[in-house]
């Protein structure tokens, strides 16, 4: 088994060989990550919870909404427009905006509605009797819950903000944390057995990393993955760069209503890559023969429209709003349509000629956003039962993670002392000027963690330094 060693043992260590440079530099290391993890381990935990939720969203509902989501087979399915119709009139003043047919034949057909007094619904039909089953507010939905604490912590914007810092924060955490872990001794294969023999401190210390070691891939893998959706890097940076240009529909007229306008609460049904986008126009000759004028335009015939042309798993089916609004059919990965984001699909109608607007599918994507809708079916364990329980492992673990880092904390706290307890800053830090100049490209990259760094540091500078009793609860 593994030597246990403390890392005060490893700072010796190598003062011992290679001169205090290597200890230095391990204790400034071990103070970043320290620092780091003040700010990030309570939003880790947060988002390893959480996750855990939406990961198994479809497993809850199934127990929680059953008697709607699932129905008896019973001959053949009544038409689509029956099915609207007959939540049309159980909503006489609700709004309808989409439609999804059953993707299996076990499965009800679901309608987007809009009631008056501001409720976002999804209703579900018995698509072989047209009977309404139910319905679900979907902001009682337990995945909507959850990915709102996700994304906002139910502040809005400055939830998306706090989130966003602590993700690249926590990168910063990722790093550190592994060049505390490098084995030093014995092999890397050593180092991923974890040693259970010592004190408390000692073991937590060694689960704590080697967990870590093994779980840093997916770790980096969630924060990169989630920083896309977040609001400044991701909507000024990543999506900003990747968002589909409306100017390669040639000779299409654009609306005044962006692609984002389609999504709803609880299910957003149009690509991230699409969502800064302008929607086509209806009321032109634009476009490509669709569906015939003198067929109808409408929900059975763009349904048979789009299975006849390949789209034979699930979508949703938007309908027009206003007098420029169109027909738009989307499948993607990202509302769980298809595991494979190869098969994304958006594609847009004409309401009054039938023409085919425009259509948007992976071949269209630009390369961030390809990498953004391949991540997406593992970040949220669509793939099978293996994305599923991968995803389960690798929240678990950093849920403990955050939780064993408190552990360590509170062992290695002075007894009876009330402060943080933070490693030793080193006199004369090495290599001061790198470290510099990787703040400055972390700060490049992650803006909203250089702004921070600059505000401690500013803080730190003009007042901690000068207030000893700030100086002592903070080291």
């Amino acid at each position: 088994m593994t030597k246990v060693l403390n890392p005060q043992d490893v700072v010796a260590r190598e003062q011992g060989k290679e001169g205090s440079f290597a200890k230095k530099f391990y204790t400034a290391a071990w103070r970043w990550h320290f620092y780091a993890g003040v700010y990030v381990v309570p939003f880790l935990l947060m988002l390893a919870l959480t996750g855990l939720v939406m990961l198994y969203q479809p497993q809850i509902e199934a127990v929680q909404y059953g008697d709607r989501l699932f129905v008896t087979v019973e001959g053949e399915t009544v038409r689509y427009s029956e099915q609207l119709a007959a939540v049309q009139a159980a909503y006489p003043e609700g709004s309808i905006s989409r439609f999804r047919p059953n993707t299996s034949p076990t499965q009800s057909s679901e309608v987007s509605v809009s009631t008056a007094d501001g409720r976002d619904l999804t209703v579900y039909v018995n698509p072989y009797t047209a009977e309404v089953l139910g319905e679900v507010d979907n902001n009682q939905r337990w995945a909507t819950i959850a990915t709102n604490i996700h994304g906002t912590l139910l502040i809005g914007d400055t939830g998306d903000r706090l989130i966003e810092i602590a993700a690249g924060f926590a990168v910063v955490l990722l790093i550190t944390g592994l060049y505390l872990w490098w084995p030093r001794e014995n092999g890397v294969y050593r180092a991923f057995v974890p040693s259970l023999k010592g004190g408390k401190r000692v073991v937590w210390r060694n689960l704590h990393s080697t967990i870590g070691a093994y779980v840093g891939l997916a770790l980096l893998f969630y924060l990169i993955s989630g920083l896309s959706w977040t609001g400044v890097w991701g909507d000024r940076y990543v999506q900003a760069w990747n968002t589909f240009p409306a100017q390669m529909w040639n000779d299409v007229p654009l609306s005044h209503a962006n692609h984002e306008d389609l999504n709803h609460t609880g299910e957003k049904i149009v690509p991230w890559n699409l969502e800064n986008t302008p929607l086509p126009a209806s009321g032109s000759l634009a476009g490509q023969t669709g569906i015939p004028a003198d067929v109808g335009i409408n929900l059975d015939t763009i349904t048979q429209y789009v299975r006849e042309n390949g789209l034979d798993y699930g979508f949703w089916v938007a309908f027009p709003e206003g007098e420029e609004g169109v027909w738009t059919v989307s499948a993607s990965s990202m509302s769980r349509d298809t595991a494979d984001p190869r098969e994304d699909i958006t594609i847009h109608i004409d309401q009054y000629t039938g023409n085919v607007l425009a259509t948007v599918g992976w071949d269209d994507y630009s390369l961030g956003a390809k990498a953004m809708a391949a991540g997406i079916p593992l970040h949220q364990g669509t793939m099978g039962w293996g994305s599923v329980l991968l995803g389960t492992v690798a929240t678990l673990s950093i849920a403990f993670l955050s939780i064993s880092g408190v552990a360590m904390w509170w062992l290695r706290r002075p007894q009876g002392a009330w402060r943080l307890a933070a490693p030793p800053l080193p006199a004369n830090m090495p290599l001061w000027k790198g470290a510099v100049v990787v703040m400055l490209l972390v700060s490049f990259a992650f803006p909203l963690v250089g702004i921070t760094l600059l505000t401690v540091l500013a803080l730190d500078l003009l007042l901690i330094q000068r207030l000893p009793f700030l100086q002592r609860a903070l080291n």
